[in-house]
């Protein structure tokens, strides 16, 4: 596999403007963990590569429009142990978005919803 350095602030490559945070939320990291396979669609230059940026971009969309996205960025590929039922899959560390929400429950809720919750693992 050839690999490509890539770093991309996805708010700024998906053209969203970030809001403040809501009031009385707290802030959240959610830690996008993907497969090889998956990190390899990011330089795919047909229709697979540009499915995978529009599941990323959608996300973004909604949590912009919910107002609780502040910041997040796709990140150069770095292997990561992580300790879940898929452990025995090699995830790497692939992004990461910042929102703001109420609680651990929303925090989790908006995780289940990014394309690597179906595909990889997501961490909050």
């Amino acid at each position: 596999m050839k690999r490509t350095a890539l770093t991309c602030l996805l708010a700024v490559s998906c053209g969203l403007a970030l809001t403040a945070a809501a009031a009385k939320a707290e802030p959240f990291v959610l830690l996008v963990h993907e497969t090889p396979d998956q990190i390899a669609r990011r330089t795919d230059p047909g229709a697979d590569g540009a499915a995978y940026w529009a599941a990323y971009a959608a996300f973004g969309a909604d949590a912009q429009a919910a107002g609780v996205l502040r910041g997040g960025a796709a990140l150069i590929e770095v292997p990561v142990f992580v300790t879940s039922d898929i452990a025995s899959t090699p995830l790497v560390l692939g992004g990461f978005f910042q929102i703001d929400v109420p609680d651990l429950e929303s925090a989790r809720d908006w995780a289940a919803k990014l394309p690597a919750a179906a595909t990889g693992a997501v961490e909050v």
